[in-house]
């Protein structure tokens, strides 16, 4: 993967455009470039990110955590957690971060676990999904070491045993027979097979049969979370650190039946992420609308998930006037950066832009980082941030 950055430090053209063409519609940097635009917030990254017993920190100790990270719309939040994402990432973490339309996904246990599973993403290597980390897994296991890994994370017992112990054996021989259909399927066949069944996937009778399967099968009729927690620990043998799971909302206005299974899945993912061999090594967050949360927790009626709401939730903090000149000097940086040029702009003339945002939208307080983005002062003309400062100083 080529790398954003030069030798001196500084982030190479290329990227600089693709930042500013993301932010000029509205969509935050890639995790590994949100650093050239990130502001404020460095109290909620080090509870996230640094503090020993809680968090990415508490989770590369062998502990489970979950929380909730919330925001008003246009808050940053999306920004913030791509933050965490790269944090993630840095400290050798899995992630896997997607969107949810309804929270009502959430009570669908094998709609959660294919969410989480197809999104899976590597600090180390390109791709998604978990064929990367069964390839490094075939890679870097001998079938002499199997045995030992599978008693040590408890794999005996379990489907995933038999289709790790197939796929060792067509990796090291180059295919597999399957007898049942009388056909011989590739390493690379057999290794789609176990990804897709793993993802959720439907996958043919043969491949079934190839992984240890009898018949038409699928992972969500078995128990999702226990596959979960084998994919994570494979992920720990390799060397990974953990799985960092991030789930945005992809709506701001979302709808919760406190009747549905909603309320019973948040606790039992709680849960897990406190109990003896469940989710260890695992981080879950859930990103939305402060308000919006507030309500359904109240609405769900449900004290033990309001205390543990309560007790988990991370408020984002408003940003001050300062990181607001702050944003606007990082993105003026940006389009030095992507026009090759030698100055930029100067603080009082990053605070007066700033100025007429607050003065546009009635307050400090009124303003958001999407707000001063995309419509600092409301001039159709000049609509964006980007735009401003490319008429301005360019």
């Amino acid at each position: 993967m080529t790398s954003s950055k030069t030798g001196d430090g500084q982030i190479d053209k290329d990227t600089a455009i693709d930042i500013l063409t993301r932010i000029q519609n509205g969509v935050p940097p890639d995790p590994d470039h949100v650093d050239h635009i990130r502001v404020g917030r460095e109290a909620e990254e080090r509870r996230l990110c640094e503090k020993p017993t809680e968090g990415l920190q508490s989770v590369k100790r062998g502990n489970g955590q979950i929380f909730f990270v919330l925001g008003d719309f246009g808050y940053g939040k999306s920004f913030f957690i791509n933050l965490v994402a790269d944090r993630a990432s840095d400290m050798g973490f899995l992630r896997s971060e997607f969107d949810i339309q309804d929270l009502e996904a959430i009570s669908d246990k094998g709609e959660l676990y294919r969410g989480i599973v197809q999104n899976i993403r590597y600090p180390d290597e390109g791709g998604r999904g978990v064929t990367p980390l069964l390839r490094k897994f075939c890679e870097e296991v001998s079938q002499g070491e199997f045995e030992n890994i599978a008693s040590k994370y408890g794999f005996h017992g379990h489907p995933i045993y038999q289709m790790l112990l197939n796929l060792l054996d067509a990796w090291a021989s180059g295919s597999l027979h399957v007898e049942r259909d009388d056909v011989t399927l590739s390493r690379v066949e057999v290794l789609a097979a176990v990804s897709g069944y793993l993802q959720g996937e439907s996958i043919s009778l043969e491949e079934l049969h190839a992984i240890g399967k009898v018949g038409f099968d699928n992972v969500t009729k078995e128990n999702e979370y226990e596959y979960l927690r084998h994919i994570r620990s494979i992920a720990l043998e390799l060397g990974y650190n953990g799985l960092t799971i991030l789930i945005d909302e992809a709506a701001e206005q979302l709808e919760w039946d406190p009747d549905s299974a909603t309320t019973q899945r948040l606790i039992d993912l709680y849960n897990k992420c406190y109990q003896k061999d469940q989710f260890e090594n695992m981080m879950f967050v859930f990103v939305g609308n402060e308000e919006k949360w507030d309500s359904l927790i109240e609405d769900a009626g449900h004290q033990a998930l309001s205390d543990r709401y309560y007790v988990k939730r991370l408020v984002l903090s408003k940003l001050t006037e300062d990181d607001y000149v702050e944003l606007v000097q990082k993105v003026a940086n940006l389009i030095r950066i992507a026009y090759d040029e030698s100055s930029t702009i100067t603080d009082a003339e990053a605070r007066e832009i700033v100025q007429q945002a607050v003065d546009h939208h009635g307050g400090v307080s009124e303003l958001s980082p999407r707000r001063l983005l995309l419509d600092h002062n409301g001039d159709a003309a000049n609509r964006t941030l980007v735009d401003v400062l490319e008429s301005r100083y360019l």
